[in-house]
Formats: structure tokens, sequence, C-alpha cells
């Protein structure tokens, strides 16, 4: 028979676990955060890595590459099929990042279209580009992927406008002007520009689409760049686009 001290023990430990665990995440993805070294996320690339290992890979998928926004982007599988889609999203990465994993996090799957959301933290947090540094290391990742003549398309979201950030509009209007210039150069490069579908009336971001903290997208906005989306990938020549499978 356990004394009833023991019993309150128990009992509040177990009720501390949940909190603890959330503690432990909260300082494991601060560490990630304030690390910017590219390094900074071998964590997620490992789970990558085992869940391959894991399944059979689509041979020619579409691959959706760059940070938080990416990870929190759910259902886009279910938008695009029957063509196959890989989430490659790493932690708050920015571009750099993606450059110096780009073997393994786009390489490895020889996709035929890659597309690039990038994020906030390319303004702050992790970097403080300006728009032209944004969008130059855009292109080199673009030069990059094309340069191995596997990938047909690359198509890049313009940096989006947020309600809570209107300071880095500036910057990403500057970013967009020099995107824009790049696809006009490369016929396998698109520029895709959702600010408009994600703007209210007054031309500022809708609010309505976007999480509680006015950066991150909700569900109703990830809705309409799923459509923006299939609807681009629906107008582009099907050659490569084979939905079966290999190991």
């Amino acid at each position: 028979m356990y004394s009833w001290k023991t019993i309150r023990i128990t009992c509040t430990v177990l009720l501390l676990l949940p909190l603890v665990h959330l503690v432990y995440l909260v300082s494991r993805d601060a560490r990630e955060l304030m690390d910017t070294s590219p390094q900074a996320f071998q964590r997620e690339l490992d789970h990558y890595i085992e869940e391959d290992a894991d399944n059979a890979l689509p041979q020619h998928p579409v691959v959706v590459v760059g940070g938080r926004r990416v990870r929190l982007w759910r259902g886009l599988e279910r938008d695009l099929a029957p063509r196959p889609v890989l989430m490659r999203g790493l932690g708050d990465a920015i571009v750099d990042d993606i450059l110096h994993n780009y073997q393994r996090l786009i390489g490895f799957y020889r996709p035929c279209c890659v597309v690039l959301l990038t994020g906030s933290s390319e303004f702050f947090i992790r970097d403080s580009k300006s728009g032209a540094q944004l969008a130059a290391a855009i292109a080199e990742l673009v030069e990059l992927d094309l340069s191995y003549g596997v990938t047909e398309h690359f198509l890049v979201f313009a940096p989006l406008k947020t309600p809570s950030r209107p300071g880095d509009d500036g910057k990403i209007d500057e970013a967009t002007v020099l995107l824009a210039e790049l696809a006009a150069r490369r016929p396998e490069v698109e520029l895709i520009d959702a600010n408009g579908l994600l703007a209210a009336r007054d031309g500022r971001p809708d609010p309505a689409y976007f999480r509680a903290d006015g950066l991150q997208l909700n569900e109703h906005g990830y809705l309409r760049l799923s459509v923006l989306l299939r609807e681009r990938l629906h107008a582009l020549p099907a050659a490569g686009d084979d939905t079966g499978a290999s190991h």
C-alpha cells in the first residue's frame, strides 16, 4: 500500500511531464534558431533521411523547399495529386541553408519541379538581407539546381508581405522585381507572386490569411497558395511528370 505522500509526488511528476517536454522542445528550437550555421538543421535532415529509407520514393516529384512556412503547409500533397509531392521544410531555414544542404534536400530526389517558399527569417532572426541580397541568394540556388540538367521547372514564390512586419515591404518589392528579371532570363524559372491574393482592400496583407503572430499563414492563406500553385503546375508541360515510385 502506497502512502498518500508517495501518491501525491507521483501524480505531481506525471502532471509536470508534459510541461517538461514542452520546455525541452522550446529550448531545443531556440538553440537551433540561435545557431546561424547551416548545420543547425541536421536533426531535421536526419529525420528526412530516415523517412526516405522507410518509404518508396516517387520518380520526378515536385519538391517544395523553404523554412517554417513549408513545414506548416499542410495538405499540399492532396491538393496537387496525382503529382507526387515532397515537402522539405527546415526549421526557420533561409536560402543559404538550403544551398548548403542542396544535395540531400533537393538533388537527391531528382525532381521534375522545385518550388521555393521563403520566410520572414531572411530579413530578421537568422539574417538581415536586403531585397537584392535575397534575390541573389535565390538566383544562386536556381543556377545550382538547373546546372544538373534534371529539374525542368523552378517555381519561386515572391517573398510574402506580412501584417506584423510592414518594414520589410520595400525589401520584398525590390526582391520581387529582381526575381521577375531572373524569370525573364531563364525559361525554366517562373515567379509566383501571391501577395495580391493575400491582400485586403487597402493593399496591405489581410490578417484573415495569417496566424495570430502576423507572420505565418493560416489554413485560409495556405489554401490560396495551394490553388495558385496547382494552376501554375497544371499549365506547365507534363513531360517528366511520372507518378510511379521506386526505392
